[in-house]
């Protein structure tokens, strides 16, 4: 299919309200498979890690997406046979969910899309916006200042021009309304602490993404937190999902924080355990 033409079918589904539900269709994926398979082939790399990182995981099960942006984790949990509740503050990015999994189905996927950012307190806060449905849209002021000075992590300066007031809900209150997850996957952009602060309910797993070296800071608090939430969980870390798990051990909190300090990668998403989960 020649660029043009791919282009102007994309222009066409998009005015249709369409591109994004076709793209998590059967018939897109089957495309694929001919057409550049290594895209399939990542997906079904990404659930295997999960189907192997998650043990005891059901059928069923209910997982927090947390940051859901436009929804790349959310079907991959989907796939795996999850309920998700996928938390996502960009208005862009909520209809782009909307799109995906819940519009122009025969029946709807077992995702519920909250127009949320998830910080310690219920109320309002600010988020920098570098362009709607942008995955570096943040609440975090550091995350910001990082980017707005540094052109080597995505090959440009960004701008942050604009800001915009978001509804905040806590982890606590999301499982007080839908139930104990049993993952809550994070990834808000240098926030995490502040979600972790509003957690005091123990889940079987838990992932964060951090952003190194810069957040390495943060990165330690939320090792703190998760320590303080259950002392007996056991950390481990993952730089891409295709290669799996960093070390087939899982750490003490202790233990992993030195591992951390000796990390080189750009950016990690850090796996916690609850001892029942082990």
């Amino acid at each position: 299919m020649s660029t043009s033409l791919k282009s102007t079918g994309q222009n066409i589904l998009k005015s249709l309200g369409l591109y994004h539900r076709v793209k998590t269709s059967f018939a897109y994926a089957v495309y694929w498979r001919f057409a550049n398979p290594r895209l399939i082939e990542e997906r079904e790399n990404e659930l295997a890690f999960f189907r192997r990182t998650l043990q005891g995981f059901k059928r069923g099960d209910l997982i927090f997406d947390v940051g859901a942006n436009r929804g790349h984790k959310t079907d991959i949990f989907l796939r795996l046979g999850a309920r998700v509740i996928a938390v996502e503050p960009d208005e862009f990015n909520q209809a782009v969910l909307r799109e995906s999994f819940l519009r122009f189905r025969m029946s709807r996927k077992p995702v519920t899309i909250l127009g949320y950012a998830v910080s310690d307190r219920a109320g309002v806060e600010m988020m920098w916006v570098d362009e709607p449905g942008s995955a570096k849209n943040t609440l975090n002021n550091k995350w910001v200042e990082t980017l707005q000075d540094d052109a080597s992590r995505f090959g440009e300066r960004l701008q942050y021009g604009d800001k915009v007031e978001v509804k905040t809900i806590t982890l606590d209150e999301l499982i007080r309304t839908y139930g104990r997850p049993f993952y809550i996957k994070i990834d808000v952009e240098g926030h995490e602490p502040n979600v972790l602060r509003g957690l005091h309910t123990v889940v079987p797993y838990i992932s964060f993404e951090v952003n190194l070296p810069e957040f390495k800071p943060e990165a330690i608090e939320c090792v703190e937190l998760l320590h303080i939430l259950n002392a007996a969980g056991e950390l481990n870390y993952t730089a891409d999902c295709s290669r799996g798990l960093a070390s087939a051990t899982w750490f003490s909190k202790a233990r992993f924080l030195t591992v951390l300090e000796l990390c080189l990668e750009p950016s990690v998403e850090i796996l916690w355990r609850a001892p029942a989960a082990q």
